[in-house]
């Protein structure tokens, strides 16, 4: 008679048939955090440049909609863009993770939206030359590599002990 489990409810009983909670399995079911660009080491940069490279030029394949004026092809350039443009790509990935909620895509569309207008004007400010003609071929990639040395030298140059503040890129 130990064996036996009463049940109190109906609903007690079927509780013990839903599917177990499984375990985070992927970046966006373990809450990784967003990239933050501006304290980013060169390692990460790494990684995360050509990512967010390719997710930059799919956005724009989506959405025919983000032209030159939106993100001009010079965006990897401008901390501004960039910055905006990583909080978006982390934004999807958390809107679009296993664990959320259906209304989030809208949630990330109204974010697309909003980010889109701030873009256009960073964009508009910038008053670089930003027509599709504009980005040469390879120019992204010398930039990542630019970038990425010049994290390493800021890293070696606080790892010798000098203030980062005095760190000249």
């Amino acid at each position: 008679m130990d064996d036996v489990t009463v049940e109190s409810s109906p609903r007690d009983a079927l509780r013990r048939f839903e599917p177990r909670k499984r375990a985070a399995e992927s970046a966006e079911d373990k809450g990784e955090p967003p990239v933050h660009w501006p304290s980013l080491g060169a390692i990460p940069a790494e990684r995360e440049w050509p990512e967010l490279g390719r997710w930059v030029s799919d956005l724009r394949e989506r959405y025919p909609g983000l032209d030159s004026y939106v993100v001009p092809a010079c965006w990897y350039e401008h901390e501004s863009l960039l910055v905006a443009l990583q909080a978006l790509k982390d934004h999807e990935r958390v809107a679009y993770a296993t664990t959320s909620p259906g209304s989030a895509g809208v949630e990330w569309h109204r974010a697309l939206r909003d980010v889109s207008a701030l873009l256009r004007q960073f964009t508009a400010d910038l008053r670089c030359d930003h027509g599709p003609e504009s980005a040469a071929r390879g120019q992204f990639e010398d930039f990542v590599a630019q970038d990425i040395a010049r994290r390493r030298r800021r890293a070696a140059t606080v790892a010798l002990g000098h203030s980062d503040e005095t760190f000249i890129g």
